[in-house]
């Protein structure tokens, strides 16, 4: 089995948090990415279901190319906010969608994505969601964690994230903390477990790796009656945004976890 790593879990760089006053972080924002937000906003405003936005959103994105640590920061490098549209990770995927789904322009983007990227909307290596999880965990909530509503198959992990096995940390400065996570296998994927899924639920893939909830995430889409996995994919045939039913994905993978995006920034 070949497992597919998300290389923004690992690639993440580590920024310390300045002892001086706060200033509000740079903004990496270039005039070609800010058109394409107004262009996708425009495209969506007619939109009102929750569900339809996120899926026209992040329709714009299929075929986006893989780009790794796209995030900028670092030991002696202050965090900025970084906005790109030439390419993505599964993280970044994820976050931009999300922002661009809750916003009406570009304010309202800017917010909505340093909400949705780190606790509290403060824009700070320790404070960004290095885990899926974060986004239930953290406040403001990007979403609710629904696995344990899907089946009475779901099983739930105590994990002790950021903590490897050689006891170790993925993120240097944070500390490790408990969290128990609910996955279920793809084996209990059913008919009836896929339709308690939504078109814009956030997918996880589990890991049984210790330190880390999951490897991979990305969309939950419905199309044409068949569940898809909308993702920033890394494997070498794709390189890529690409949809692919779920089912096929989770072949081989040691679970699964779903969760609601919060329909408010």
């Amino acid at each position: 089995m070949r497992r597919h790593f998300c290389k923004g879990v690992f690639g993440l760089i580590v920024a310390c948090l300045s002892p001086v006053a706060v200033q509000a972080a740079p903004l990496v924002f270039s005039v070609p990415d800010q058109e394409r937000v107004a262009q996708i906003e425009s495209r969506i405003v007619a939109l009102k279901g929750f569900s339809e936005r996120v899926d026209a959103v992040s329709a714009q994105f299929l075929g986006t190319p893989y780009i790794a640590n796209t995030l900028i920061g670092g030991p002696d490098t202050p965090e900025e906010l970084v906005v790109r549209f030439d390419g993505v990770d599964c993280y970044t995927f994820v976050d931009l969608v999300r922002a661009l789904t809750l916003s009406e322009n570009q304010t309202g983007f800017i917010a909505a994505l340093k909400k949705t990227r780190y606790h509290d909307g403060h824009v700070a290596y320790l404070e960004r969601r290095h885990f899926l999880t974060d986004w239930a965990a953290l406040t403001p909530q990007n979403a609710r964690d629904i696995t344990l509503t899907l089946s009475p198959q779901v099983q739930v992990t105590r994990k002790d994230l950021n903590r490897r096995a050689d006891g170790g940390v993925y993120i240097k400065g944070l500390a490790a903390h408990p969290r128990d996570i609910a996955h279920l296998s793809p084996e209990f994927l059913t008919p009836e477990v896929a339709a308690k899924i939504r078109t814009g639920d956030v997918i996880g893939i589990y890991t049984k790796l210790d330190g880390l909830d999951v490897t991979h995430t990305g969309l939950a889409i419905w199309k044409n009656g068949v569940l898809y996995f909308r993702n920033a994919s890394s494997l070498k045939a794709n390189m890529k945004v690409v949809d692919t039913p779920l089912a096929a994905y989770l072949t081989g993978k040691p679970g699964f976890l779903v969760l609601r995006m919060v329909e408010a920034g």
